[in-house]
């Protein structure tokens, strides 16, 4: 159901719309303009913050532990031409990630819940 036409659809017209209300506010706070910003997603999921972001002009690298995730948005990235690099990797490790590469490195509520030491991350 996170992989629909609709749902694409819809982030493809509202970039916003993949985040909720208060954190795009602090997103455009830290970040007024997106365009060349090097974005790290760790524990991507649905890849709908990594879609948005490449639509708000960031270049953006979607890193995951599940290969079926990130191959299933790999998909929905070439079908629309968009250039987003994905990296198949364990969160609490990111062994694959340059570090001092990013701007910004964002992670859903939804990731929070399950890290134990946040400072590892």
């Amino acid at each position: 159901m996170y992989r629909t036409e609709e749902a694409i659809a819809k982030i493809i017209t509202r970039p916003e719309s993949a985040f909720h209300p208060t954190t795009y506010l602090m997103i455009q706070e830290a970040f007024p303009d997106l365009h060349g910003k090097r974005i790290c997603v760790p524990s991507s999921g649905d890849n709908h913050a990594v879609f948005a972001f490449h639509l708000m002009g960031a270049k953006v690298t979607s890193c995951d532990i599940s290969e079926r995730q990130l191959e299933n948005s790999a998909n929905i990235a070439h079908k629309h031409g968009w250039d987003i690099e994905f990296i198949c990797d364990d969160t609490m490790k990111l062994d694959k990630i340059d570090s001092g590469k990013y701007d910004f490195v964002y992670t859903s509520n939804g990731v929070h819940v399950w890290i134990n030491n946040l400072n590892a991350i």
